[in-house]
């Protein structure tokens, strides 16, 4: 087929595109109508639950031709111009815009919403708690560098709820406005720089390595520096107009961070969901078995546990657990018993929809 006639198809396939995009935004509309009309929270306009069940929908219903992950993105952007069709959402996360975290938060939410950046942890809880964001997002744990501890400890005396979860896999990058034979200096958090040492040792074996408090001031630093360069995220080098020279340089290829979305609802069951919840057992012999034993017995895969001091007695400790399950499923029902028979106390933070 002539190239002019390729493209005649797709422009008439972008304008079929274009009209049921719009059929679907009206009934988003009219979805936000029904709920106003029902009395519903603005805030449960977001609904992980449902939006986990399109993105797996879509992607089984995926012919093959578009890659699964590509659909995937599309779809979470038509969901978040949906959304804020419906109500319009703040988003508070950790860091500085272009971290890590701000790019967790825009795949998750889409780019529709109002993304605020903040400086600490407990400003994002702080956030949530006042209303002054709908949702919060904040690492938990990375898959080389373990859990973080921060985020933990805001749950001991936070009522904010854990709403949805994210998985990110974590790309380092080295960028700069000079060519790579010309750095000199490399800035960037020492996070990166320990993942990426094996990399800089056989490629820039002779440069200054400068630590700072986070990538994104890396990479101004690096624009700053005519022989200077950075080590971040695609979304930093767009940001403060860097170069990519490498792309992936990282140590170890298997390198994911999860991330937290934090909020005030609690999502209905999605039918593939995760519970967290924090616990504190008494100062007895073979108490914590006792707390967990329940998980075995009732066959529940416990997916994380960690400890964390309370803070506000020495030698004092509080136990997180997530596990695959919801608690309206009876076999959690008949574990929670248990486990609240055998503790001090238990405070479930959150049920939602496994990430896809």
């Amino acid at each position: 087929m002539p190239l002019d006639d390729l493209r005649k198809q797709i422009n008439e396939l972008d304008e079929q595109i274009v009209r049921l995009l719009d059929q679907r935004a009206r009934v988003s509309l009219r979805v936000a109508e029904e709920k106003r009309m029902a009395g519903e929270p603005s805030v449960v306009y977001y609904r992980p639950e449902r939006e986990r069940e399109v993105l797996e929908r879509v992607a089984r219903a995926n012919p093959g031709a578009l890659p699964t992950e590509s659909l995937r993105a599309i779809y979470r952007e038509i969901i978040s111009a949906s959304r804020e069709l419906q109500r319009h959402h703040i988003v508070a996360y950790f860091g500085a815009p272009a971290s890590f975290t701000h790019a967790a938060a825009l795949r998750h939410f889409g780019r529709q919403c109002q993304f605020t950046p903040i400086g600490d942890i407990q400003g994002i809880f702080s956030a949530v708690e006042r209303g002054a964001a709908h949702f919060g997002v904040v690492p938990i744990e990375n898959s080389t560098e373990g859990i973080i501890p921060a985020t933990l400890d805001q749950f001991i005396n936070s009522p904010v709820r854990i709403v949805a979860e994210a998985y990110m896999e974590v790309h380092h990058n080295i960028m700069a406005t000079c060519p790579l034979v010309e750095v000199r200096t490399v800035y960037s958090h020492p996070q990166p720089l320990a993942q990426c040492q094996g990399w800089i040792h056989r490629m820039l074996p002779e440069v200054k390595l400068v630590e700072v408090s986070s990538t994104p001031i890396g990479a101004q630093m690096a624009r700053d520096d005519p022989s200077g360069a950075a080590i971040g995220t695609k979304l930093a080098a767009d940001l403060f107009g860097l170069a990519i020279l490498e792309e992936r340089i990282e140590d170890y290829a298997i390198n994911r961070t999860r991330f937290w979305v934090l909020g005030r609802e609690t999502p209905e069951p999605s039918g593939k969901d995760k519970t967290s919840l924090l616990f504190s057992t008494r100062h007895e012999s073979g108490s914590l078995f006792r707390s967990l034993e329940a998980f075995a017995a009732h066959r529940i895969n416990l997916t994380l546990i960690q400890s964390r001091p309370t803070k506000h007695t020495a030698w004092e400790y509080v136990f997180f657990i997530d596990f695959n399950g919801h608690p309206n499923q009876d076999n959690v029902q008949a574990a929670m018993r248990e486990l609240e028979r055998n503790s001090v106390f238990v405070r479930v933070l959150g049920t939602y929809p496994e990430a896809v």
